[in-house]
């Protein structure tokens, strides 16, 4: 028997693709995307055509697993269940509900599962949260201050930009379904300017790329608009009508030296000119801004530096502009359960800083520790000391597919479920459509979904009527506001459609939910500290084609880790083509084999892919823990190191 179901993939990526997976004798046998889907447009990624891979894997953790002194060992989901619940029980009694640490991330995409885990730890009481990140959290708080919320547009309106500026971000890795747009703008004339230090596959294919110093990008901003405002070549309906805070925004780039700018992006006076034309003549420009430019400790003054391009050429509000990060999707839906205030007292460590945090929280110290939906002894900075806090505690549960580093460290394994064995409702942060992510298969083994977890442990503490309710009671819920759109459950299981209620060009109406009603310009920016003392490099790792964050399936693993370095900077180093050395941080030592690629800049390490066989940590061992100005987020391009043959 034959079958073909549609559903979605909630993985942490802004594309949340419509697929059609093909089931035959109860075994998935082919998944590809839907044409149906406005975004997806009937084709995945390279992860997600190789996702069965992962799916079907022999790795696969498909029963509960309790640690025992003669290592791990398969129990039954009552017993498991039971024990999960005597240790929440035992911790909050002994030591107060805040002594039990939740780490949750980006691996929980589903709104049941969202929704289900929040209702659970603020049922059970005020335990420890996570704040902060290790994403975009920079980029969000920039641009809440400046509009009141994101400004990223529906990816289709890319298709009316005339020029497009991709400021720190691999478009053609990370959103490969928004290149298409890109590509019929372009067939229309639009340029293609890319902005980051690495020679990545976006950049290549640009019309212009300015492989600009690392962490510079808040004084690149800095120099077009001191050109556009020299040479009064700004929208001054926009300033004057729609904007609070332009005079001490321009005070404050006009006091920023041009030699300054030179100086620290490395670009000739020839490449900020350029720029700055584009800026002032054409019309209307989209900037995509990436993870690049806020993964440093002035990450968010740097968002809002660029954001302010967008706003002083008069590209805020009209199809075709904005300054766009990721989208704030899900209008119109009840996320009542999301947003209403928790019941409990809560306290927070910083995920950035995870490591120190889990080793030096107190009153009362963490005891106790449950994860799901993140890695973070992989996805977290300085992941060595990471390990070491995990383990400090009394009692670790894990949620997850796979043996990751941080289950390593576990005493509880509870498996869960992949997007091919649940239903949830998805909403993408990189487009407005709206999807069912469906069961296509049963359970592999006796994996269950997250939320289904959380319910049973809450039938063992006594708030079960709380998180009681099927997945499609909970789906209708939330869509029960569409309902008048004809958006339902049902419709649902048999469709893909955009949010009726989505503002797919935020601002048009110049409308901004900031305290003042206006854009909020920039008033005070601190430029990120560069200096680099040789024999320093500027480790960075960027995404691949074939990870997602931490995942990637086990063909995909290189045997050891290799860097890239420019030929000169091994010559300085007296280090040779495909030698073996090690990168030491300040935090850890990594052996790798080296490879000279002219490509790369003078003074860059480039780490890629950044994880290898062996070592589930991967390249975030060798990360620092900086933590960005604004959102909390993880400054992962911060951290130096130095090599020396092995």
């Amino acid at each position: 028997m034959r079958e073909e179901i549609k559903t979605i993939c909630n993985r942490d990526c802004p594309d949340s693709c419509g697929i059609i997976a093909t089931v035959e004798n109860g075994r998935i046998v082919k998944q590809k995307g839907d044409p149906d889907h406005g975004v997806t447009a009937g084709f995945l990624c390279q992860r997600g055509n190789h996702y069965l891979d992962r799916f079907y894997s022999e790795e696969r953790i498909l029963h509960p697993q309790l640690k025992t002194e003669g290592g791990w060992k398969k129990i039954s989901w009552e017993e498991a269940l039971d024990i999960a619940a005597e240790k929440l029980r035992y911790y909050r009694e002994k030591h107060g509900a805040q002594s039990i640490a939740y780490i949750s991330y980006s691996g929980i995409r589903g709104l049941i599962t969202k929704t289900l885990s929040r209702k659970f730890w603020d049922c059970f009481g005020g335990v420890t949260l996570r704040r902060g990140g290790l994403s975009t959290e920079a980029i969000e708080a920039g641009q809440l201050k400046d509009f009141g919320g994101l400004g990223t547009h529906a990816p289709d309106d890319l298709t009316n930009s005339k020029a497009i500026v991709i400021w720190g971000k691999n478009v053609a890795v990370t959103r490969v379904h928004c290149w298409p747009f890109i590509k019929q703008a372009r067939k229309k004339g639009a340029r293609l300017i890319v902005i980051d230090p690495v020679n990545s596959r976006t950049a290549q294919r640009a019309d212009l790329h300015l492989a600009i110093r690392p962490g510079s990008d808040g004084m690149l901003a800095a120099g077009i608009a001191r050109q556009l405002i020299e040479n009064d070549r700004y929208d001054h309906e926009f300033t004057d009508q729609f904007s609070t805070g332009f005079e001490e925004y321009k005070n404050l780039i006009l006091s920023i030296p041009m030699q300054d700018i030179l100086s620290e992006t490395g670009l000739q006076l020839s490449d900020i000119n350029e720029l700055t034309t584009l800026y002032a003549e054409v019309k209307p420009l989209a900037t995509l801004i990436g993870l690049g430019p806020s993964y440093w400790s002035s990450g968010g003054a740097t968002v809002r530096m660029i954001d302010a391009l967008a706003a002083i050429s008069g590209n805020v509000g009209i199809p075709g502009g904005g300054a766009q990060g990721d989208i704030e999707s899900g209008a119109g839906l009840d996320l009542s359960d999301l947003k209403e205030p928790l019941q409990n007292e809560y306290r927070s460590i910083l995920m950035p800083k995870l490591g120190e945090e889990l080793l030096n929280t107190s009153n009362p110290p963490l005891k106790m520790g449950f994860i799901a939906g993140a890695n973070p002894a992989a996805t977290c900075p300085d992941t060595n000391k990471v390990r070491e806090g995990l383990s400090s505690l009394d009692f670790l549960i894990v949620v997850d597919q796979f043996m990751t580093a941080s289950a390593e460290v576990a005493d509880l394994f509870l498996p869960c479920t992949t997007y091919l064995e649940m239903e949830d409702l998805v909403i993408a942060y990189g487009h407005y459509w709206l999807g069912l992510c469906q069961q296509v298969v049963p359970p592999r083994g006796e994996c269950k979904p997250d939320y289904v977890i959380f319910q049973k442990l809450a039938d063992r503490l006594g708030f079960g009527n709380e998180l009681s309710g099927t997945p499609g009671e909970w789906i209708d819920r939330f869509l029960t506001p569409l309902h008048v759109d004809g958006i339902t459950y049902e419709t649902l299981k048999n469709e893909f459609v955009p949010d009726p209620r989505a503002e797919t060009v935020p601002y048009s109406n110049k409308n901004f939910t900031t305290e003042s009603g206006k854009y909020e310009f920039i008033r005070n920016f601190t430029p990120n500290d560069l200096t680099i003392t040789k024999p320093q490099l500027r480790l960075m790792a960027t995404k691949t084609l074939k990870m997602v964050n931490a995942q990637i399936n086990q063909n995909d693993i290189p045997s050891e880790p290799v860097v890239r370095l420019h030929p000169q900077t091994l010559k300085e180093r007296e280090v040779g083509d495909n030698d073996r050395v090690r990168v030491t941080s300040k935090v850890a030592s990594v052996e790798a084999i080296v490879k000279a690629d002219p490509e790369i800049q003078p003074g860059i390490l480039l780490f890629n892919p950044a994880a290898w066989q062996g070592d589930l940590m991967g390249v975030n061992q060798l990360r620092e823990s900086f933590v960005s100005d604004i959102g909390k987020t993880a400054a992962m391009h911060e951290t130096l190191v130095t090599i020396e043959r092995v």
